[in-house]
């Protein structure tokens, strides 16, 4: 008998000095991150998430129909993934009662290697929108920021 892959990695990997990447989908991709009201709310309630975890967020991009977030850990104890399970339970709640639709059950996350640059993968997440062709240049995205550090200093400048 073939056993399945487990979804997550084990829970130790997400805890500590460490950044992992989440990615996360709106129920049928529709399209919900398009004003800065509802923008504007998931960022408050993932700001809530990863400081209740000793986290900051390097970056993050809310693209039309998902969005890309980056977690860093800053303690022994912060947990990455229990910011993101509270994030998607604060935001679920707030989506639920304004009538829009949640998010897809599941996420993928990728968890860095000690020693793997970050700005780089960083940068890489900066860049949908460009790759997208919603902008040319993505500091001129307005759902692309982060918490706790300066997006400036975070995302490298590809020119």
């Amino acid at each position: 008998m073939q056993r399945k892959r487990p979804t997550r990695l084990p829970r130790d990997r997400y805890v500590g000095e460490r950044t992992a990447c989440f990615d996360m989908c709106i129920e049928s991709r529709q399209h919900v991150f398009q004003s800065p009201e509802v923008v504007g709310a998931m960022v408050e309630r993932l700001e809530r998430a990863v400081s209740g975890q000793q986290c900051v967020v390097p970056v993050y991009v809310f693209m039309p129909d998902h969005c890309h977030i980056m977690v860093m850990g800053l303690e022994e104890q912060s947990d990455s993934l229990a910011a993101m399970y509270r994030f998607r339970m604060l935001t679920g709640k707030w989506l639920h009662s304004r009538g829009l639709p949640g998010w897809q059950q599941s996420f993928w996350d990728d968890v860095m290697r000690v020693g793997d640059d970050w700005r780089n993968h960083a940068t890489y997440l900066a860049m949908n929108p460009v790759r997208a062709g919603l902008v040319e240049n993505y500091f001129d995205y307005p759902y692309l920021g982060s918490i706790g550090c300066d997006l400036q200093d975070v995302v490298l400048r590809v020119d």
